[in-house]
């Protein structure tokens, strides 16, 4: 399929940015100017989080395909990047066997995994964004002004899900921890879903 259908089966299924921003990301896949880095940002947004950690520990194979996806949608960016903080251990042997295991199949461009120390907010976009590349999104400017696109790890593995199997942005793995909870843990939650629920 063309870019464009793809964006537009995006946009329908309702898709947006899981990282916490929840900007629509059928506009961030359409950026005005030319881009050569994908970056896909595994880290989590904030402490006792560990939702992405269990999504790439499970789902690691559909999280490739879902980032082949977004990289023929960018236009096959010259590198992609996959962000990951160095206290996720398991996520990242997944990743590696999922790597290795499509790597004599997979035609599209060639992902580096990337760890860094785990440090508060790491998951910030521009953070991570001068973490791994060195370069500072300038105020007032957006990551395309450097050629850049950065997804989070469970906005990625959406839109494998929206473009691979039809199903719309209906819910999402979520960390339910803390004092009140009496069976702390990550669960896939259909958005809406009531916290007294949970």
């Amino acid at each position: 399929q063309t870019a464009a259908e793809l964006i537009a089966i995006i946009r329908d299924a309702g898709i947006t940015g899981l990282g916490g921003a929840g900007f629509p990301s059928a506009v961030k896949l359409q950026p005005q100017q030319a881009i050569d880095t994908l970056i896909i940002n595994a880290t989590e947004c904030e402490p006792y989080i560990t939702a992405d950690d269990q999504l790439m520990r499970q789902r690691s194979a559909d999280i490739l395909i879902g980032i082949d996806i977004l990289a023929h949608i960018l236009g096959d960016p010259e590198r992609v990047l996959i962000g990951i903080e160095d206290n996720k251990p398991e996520a990242q042997e997944a990743l590696a066997k999922a790597l290795a295991d499509k790597s004599a199949n997979r035609h599209g461009p060639v992902i580096d995994v990337v760890e860094f120390p785990t440090k508060y907010p790491s998951g910030g976009e521009k953070q991570l964004i001068q973490i791994l590349t060195g370069k500072e999104v300038p105020s007032g400017k957006l990551p395309a002004d450097l050629g850049i696109v950065c997804q989070n790890i469970g906005t990625t593995y959406a839109i494998y899900r929206a473009i691979c199997h039809g199903e719309p942005l209906i819910s999402r793995i979520t960390t339910v921890t803390g004092k009140a909870c009496n069976k702390p843990g990550n669960f896939e939650v259909l958005i809406g879903t009531p916290v007294a629920h949970l």
